[in-house]
């Protein structure tokens, strides 16, 4: 990876944003590969399990910022792995639920601490608690501005939704 000084220091953020990104997610991505798992795969447990009810593949896709098409096509290739159940309701056909699986939450439980712990670690290890709440609060900004220009805006989490104590530490 090449470590770029361009004329542009917007382009240089741009630039570090992606590429500490791409790291990380690397980083990770090799410790759940240890698993046989994938991060997207975790996104979707991890929604899964802290949800008070079975979520649709469109509600999973809006928490993953996904395509509903690239949401359902995930969830089927975890339904084959028994990883997730989809159900159809029984009032209305056209609506599938999805509820995770014993074998899902299995997973999740061993792969959480490494994948996400590896994660927290490499963060904690390069940035003190101030730097930390800074880059929250920019990255926040940045975030809400590209959805401000999508029309969209970041919402709280639904009443559906638990944050488990493992994703989340109080301030």
């Amino acid at each position: 990876m090449y470590d770029w000084e361009l004329a542009d220091p917007v382009f240089n953020v741009w630039v570090r944003m992606r590429q500490a990104w791409e790291a990380l997610d690397k980083a990770v991505e090799v410790e759940l590969g240890k698993r046989q798992t994938t991060l997207s795969q975790m996104d979707v447990l991890v929604i899964l399990s802290n949800s008070k009810r079975p979520l649709t593949p469109g509600e999973i896709a809006s928490y993953m910022f996904r395509e509903k098409h690239s949401a359902s096509a995930l969830l089927t290739r975890m339904q084959r792995a028994g990883l997730v159940k989809k159900t159809r309701s029984k009032k209305d056909q056209r609506v599938v639920k999805i509820k995770v699986q014993p074998k899902g939450e299995d997973l999740l439980r061993q792969a959480m601490p490494a994948s996400f712990g590896q994660a927290h670690r490499l963060l904690k290890s390069c940035l003190s608690d101030q730097e930390t709440a800074q880059l929250d609060g920019l990255l926040k900004k940045v975030r809400d501005r590209a959805l401000q220009e999508l029309g969209l805006k970041a919402e709280p989490l639904p009443a559906v939704v638990e944050v488990a104590g493992l994703l989340t530490e109080t301030r």
